[in-house]
């Protein structure tokens, strides 16, 4: 339901550890299990490159289709331990994917390497986010003489102009070379790259749209995605990465410093609401406690008459501690009436239609819905498929005799061009039914005709203020775009005015909006 209907973008993880300790050559370990716990961020395709100055093969990387333990073979402990024997190395970068751009085949998978003679020509990147102006970036590639794409994605595009960057007799300042990049690039970029010096950058866009975070532990490197996958590495000072801000690792020295201005931050809100593990925390704000508090806010907008009939049932797992704080303060039962099968993949991502998953997604318990009035919270409604789908079950198998759908997120009104797979109006649920974008405001008709549809007896969303007070940052450090098409980038600001016009002619092109300019 609800946020499992949107896709994810991607995970990034990076370890530095010091050339003359005892683990010199465990990058491969910690990016390893740094990735798994990334692996909610995406299913696709996992990655590493690493550096080792011991082999020919300076900077090599490795990268298949599959989740993390797929890709390294670990249900085989010889093929295993030959894939972490060969990659060693003391440094290195690692990608876990899902695609918001280009195909789902290894061509697409991270880390790109690209080969070069000259040392700081040769290198490996990976990336989380999109770039929104990619088709005006390769426009300007392809009118050069002898250009040629291979592939249908910003990640070679990205790759061409790091090698653009790199080009001339001397070897560029990282610093410079990501400075000029954030002049060209439009969107959400957290990029790491090394070279075959085994150099190390580590960077953040100037809106720090997407979460990134370090932590240096006895010498020791790491940075990833969430806090999750550092803590789990036993590094437990974790700090955010700000944005505009890059981590450079040369000749053994670990530098912070800022590479480009930034004029304003624009985190992702729905990293708090739905994308980011539970146990994170970013940008200083813990996730669980900001969806407990998502709960709250929520519970205030209630209109039910509370009987001995109510139970809560959050949808399993991201609106559990919205479930649970939402039926605290109205004095209700919080029951697993819906139990998730934890051995079958994520809706968006087998492919199959969501009305044949959701039986083998969810198991419904019959004996504690039965005959209930159920006031069930999810995390979000993006297109609404698996939510009527859910709604249907709990009623047909399970017996409900209503379900009230309780949302903690606004309504999705408007495409997200920055890494979520949500990129345009007319796949989107809201606005189907609302054609004006008032963020402000809930029309109640309109979400009573959405309970109709949906087979609801009732639905209430969250409101954007009580979003941002459970958020607890300022709501203009938020990127809020999604609920009210207020873009923080000039190309995001142009393609949403292009989508628009193209959804009021009823215009479906089968592409991605940013992939149409």
């Amino acid at each position: 339901m609800g946020g499992e209907e949107a896709k994810h973008e991607c995970g990034i993880a990076a370890a530095y550890i010091k050339e003359n300790g005892d683990s010199a050559n465990k990058a491969l370990f910690y990016l390893y299990k740094m990735l798994l716990n990334l692996q909610h961020r995406g299913q696709l395709s996992a990655g590493i490159t690493t550096y080792n100055p011991k082999r020919a093969q300076l900077i090599d990387t490795y990268k298949e289709i599959g989740t993390v333990n797929e890709v390294f073979k670990t249900n085989d402990r010889l093929k295993s331990a030959e894939i972490f024997s060969k990659y060693a190395g003391n440094k290195g970068i690692g990608h876990v994917r899902y695609a918001t751009f280009g195909a789902e085949d290894k061509n697409y998978a991270q880390p790109f390497e690209r080969h070069h003679g000259r040392m700081w020509k040769w290198f490996s990147f990976c990336f989380n986010g999109n770039l929104v102006n990619y088709p005006q970036l390769k426009k300007a590639l392809m009118s050069k003489p002898g250009y040629h794409m291979i592939l249908n994605t910003d990640t070679e595009i990205m790759m061409h102009y790091l090698a653009r960057e790199l080009m001339g007799p001397v070897k560029p300042s990282l610093t410079k070379v990501f400075n000029n990049l954030s002049r060209k690039f439009d969107g959400a970029y957290n990029i790491l790259f090394i070279n075959a010096y085994g150099d190390l950058a580590i960077v953040r866009d100037p809106l720090g749209i997407r979460p990134l975070c370090y932590g240096i532990k006895n010498g020791m490197l790491l940075a990833a995605s969430e806090s999750n996958a550092l803590v789990n590495c036993g590094v437990y000072d974790v700090k955010s990465l700000e944005p505009g801000k890059m981590i450079r690792v040369k000749d053994g020295n670990i530098e912070v410093k800022r590479y480009a201005k930034s004029k304003r931050r624009a985190y992702c809100m729905f990293e708090w609401v739905y994308f980011a593990h539970v146990s994170s925390v970013l940008n200083g704000r813990s996730v669980y406690l900001t969806r407990v508090r998502l709960g709250k806010e929520l519970a205030k907008l209630e209109t039910e008459k509370i009987t001995k009939d109510h139970i809560v049932v959050p949808v399993p797992d991201t609106a559990k501690a919205a479930g649970d704080a939402f039926a605290y303060e109205l004095g209700i039962p919080s029951v697993e009436g819906l139990i998730r099968n934890r051995y079958i993949g994520r809706t968006f991502i087998e492919g199959e239609s969501r009305a044949d998953k959701v039986q083998n997604k969810y198991t419904v318990l019959r004996q504690v819905v039965k005959g209930k009035k159920v006031l069930l919270v999810d995390d979000s409604i993006v297109r609404g498929t698996t939510s009527k789908q859910i709604i249907g079950y709990l009623k047909k198998a399970g017996g409900a005799k209503e379900v009230h759908v309780r949302v903690s997120c606004p309504p999705i009104k408007a495409p997200c061009f920055y890494g979520i797979d949500m990129s345009t109006l007319n796949e989107l649920l809201a606005p189907h039914y609302e054609k004006t974008l008032d963020p402000e405001k809930i029309n109640k008709k309109i979400c009573d005709k959405i309970a109709h549809d949906l087979g609801a007896d009732s639905l209430i969303y969250n409101t954007v203020n009580g979003l941002v007070r459970a958020i607890g940052l300022p709501r203009n450090d938020l990127c809020l775009a999604c609920l009210n098409g207020r873009y923080p980038t000039p190309a995001g600001i142009k393609t949403f005015k292009e989508e628009q016009e193209r959804f009021k002619k009823g215009i479906k092109t089968g592409k991605r909006s940013y992939e149409c300019g």
